[in-house]
């Protein structure tokens, strides 16, 4: 399609101007660009999987059946034989391309709708699809069928939220998942959160990241959609039995019987007040006895360490970087002792990053420490360092170490540097000029010349252009600049809520609910300078009083934080829902700025 464009563009007769070249070009470097993208798509890892949205279905239900080509061009798909199965539907096909962090990918997928033709545990064999030469095959699909009644009217409920707890017993920071699912016979069209646990006893971050596809579940014999209405990873921070207390919310179910009043009319619903059941966990001690040198974090972790520069002089100084990356609570290690030779001088070590990176199942986080070493005398050292975690899986403390470096120190000149000064001089690139140089007269002249008063002034110029601003700037009030960001938390704020409302108007919830959840987060952070990660209710609760904020701004703020996150499942109606949560959001702002701005 993109050849056959292009050919169409050459041959189109304009009279050629300089805008006209122009467009041309830059029409070009888009199309050259488009060409690009798609090529880096197919760099990615090809992949054909299978997807059934139920595990168990009713013998005179349904389920759809979804096979997924990712990053290429596939040719001859040849299905499975349905014979357990009677096709409703399909084949039918979809393309979807999506952009992150600037890489592309695709995907093409073809699904069909399937109704059992018996009970039991029946096996869907595997599909196949030939990609560059090559036959790939998707898993096979087990689907269980049993006898029952697609819709109940026995009194079952038509809705119901579940918390969904990986495990009941856990160690101390061990990470653990737990789900909000909702589940409902009904079509659901709004939802709005009511209250939510505040993890006392743990340190909880929310995943955003995650499966959102419904899946047909059966419970007690009847057919449900369940899906993951929020999932939340926590870190125990204390031994014991911790429970989490349940999460309430308002769902909206059409009245049945109702006739539809026009195109833009909204049905109307009975509104259903639903919570999840508390959860219990016992949370257990690491063993005893624990090593001397323990880093305090539990999970599954992998360690890498590095040094700056592999040969240095008694004159310099090293920096040694030291990597943590897993899964567990990252903020309850320190910089861990290193142990290294006392030949070294060795300066307090720094948290140069910690980040958390969202994946679908869990939260995988990294924290580089760095340490900066002086050597006080020349040699060959080896640097092996090491962390002890303790691994839950194996139920042991685990030693990750990591492959030894190895650092030669020449003799200096004795002037010492200090830090990363040295660092920073030895990278200028500058060089002593060669002995011998002569300088020999050019038969043209350059002294006098209009480009040699020009050379000559621009340096002065400048110096006094900026002497004069660095006066200009002394003679400012100093701002602080915690102040300085607090004073444009508003303005920040708004602009967050401008995109949102772009996103609005495009009807991207996903995009419009995050940008109202990043505007109010962002602006309570930088107000009472709580850091993102610290960022938790009970935190935000207690600045929010110690400022003068009343209990029903609290609870808005609060209410409005959880509609957004959980708003996501909204049904029909979630274009005006959206709507109003732009409208609370802006209200909320104006009425915290008249607290918080003073």
């Amino acid at each position: 399609m993109l050849d056959s464009r292009s050919k169409w563009i050459s041959g189109f007769q304009l009279p050629v101007s300089g805008f006209a070249k122009h467009t041309f070009c830059l029409l070009g470097l888009l199309l050259l660009l488009v060409n690009s993208n798609v090529a880096n798509a197919q760099t990615g890892e090809v992949t054909f999987t299978a997807y059934a949205d139920a595990k168990e279905v009713l013998l005179n239900s349904y389920f759809e059946l979804t096979y997924t080509l990712k990053n290429g061009e596939g040719l001859n798909f040849t299905p499975p034989s349905f014979r357990d199965f009677t096709v409703l539907s399909g084949p039918n096909q979809g393309f979807k391309t999506t952009i992150v962090n600037g890489r592309m990918s695709q995907e093409n997928t073809i699904s069909y709708r399937l109704q059992p033709k018996k009970t039991g545990r029946l096996t869907i064999a595997p599909a196949k699809i030939t990609v560059k030469n090559a036959t790939l095959e998707s898993p096979s699909i087990q689907v269980t069928v049993v006898k029952g009644k697609a819709n109940a009217d026995d009194g079952t409920a038509e809705v119901f939220l579940t918390a969904r707890l990986e495990q009941q017993e856990a160690f101390l920071g061990q990470q653990l998942v737990l789900d909000y699912i909702l589940s409902a016979r009904v079509d659901p069209q709004g939802l709005s959160a009511v209250s939510e646990s505040d993890y006392e006893g743990f340190f909880a971050r929310e995943i955003h990241q995650y499966d959102t596809r419904g899946m047909r579940e059966l419970v007690n014999g009847v057919q449900y959609n369940s899906r993951i209405l929020k999932r939340i990873v926590l870190y125990p921070q204390q031994t014991g039995n911790l429970t989490i207390d349940p999460l309430s919310i308002i769902v909206g179910i059409p009245i049945p019987g109702q006739r539809s009043q026009g195109f833009f009319s909204r049905p109307e619903l009975r509104r259903v007040s639903i919570s999840s059941e508390p959860i219990t966990l016992q949370v257990k001690p690491l063993p005893s006895p624990r090593p001397e040198n323990f880093s305090d974090i539990t999970g599954n972790f992998e360690l890498r360490a590095g040094l700056t520069r592999a040969t240095i002089t008694t004159d310099d100084a090293v920096s040694l970087q030291l990597v943590v990356e897993g899964t567990g609570d990252l903020k309850r290690i320190q910089a861990p002792d290193l142990n290294l030779p006392t030949e070294f001088e060795v300066y307090d070590p720094k948290v140069l990053e910690e980040e958390y990176i969202d994946l679908p199942s869990q939260i995988k986080g990294r924290k580089i420490f760095e340490y900066l070493l002086v050597p006080k005398m020349p040699g060959n050292y080896t640097f092996q360092p090491q962390v002890v975690v303790f691994n839950p899986d194996s139920l042991a403390y685990q030693t990750l170490t990591v492959t030894p470096m190895n650092l030669k120190v020449k003799a200096g000149s004795g002037e010492k540097k200090s830090g990363l000064v040295a660092e920073a001089e030895q990278n200028q690139g500058l060089y002593p000029a060669k002995a011998g140089a002569q300088l020999s007269p050019k038969e043209t002249t350059f002294f006098g010349t209009s480009l040699f008063w020009i050379l000559f002034l621009l340096p002065i110029l400048a110096s006094g252009g900026l002497l004069i601003y660095q006066r200009i700037q002394a003679a400012k009030p100093m701002i602080d600049p915690i102040l300085r960001k607090q004073q444009l938390a508003r303005e920040q704020a708004l602009k967050r809520l401008e995109v949102a409302e772009q996103h609005r108007l495009k009807e991207d919830a996903r995009a419009f609910y995050t940008e109202v959840e990043r505007s109010l987060l962002g602006y309570v952070g930088d107000k009472l300078q709580i850091p993102r990660a610290d960022m938790t209710k009970a935190n935000v609760q207690a600045k929010l009083e110690e400022l003068g904020a009343n209990s029903d701004q609290q609870r808005s703020f609060q209410g409005l934080i959880t509609n957004c996150e959980m708003a996501l499942y909204a049904g029909k109606d979630n274009a005006s829902a959206m709507e109003e949560i732009y409208g609370q959001a802006v209200s909320l702002l104006s009425e915290m700025e008249e607290v918080l701005g003073r």
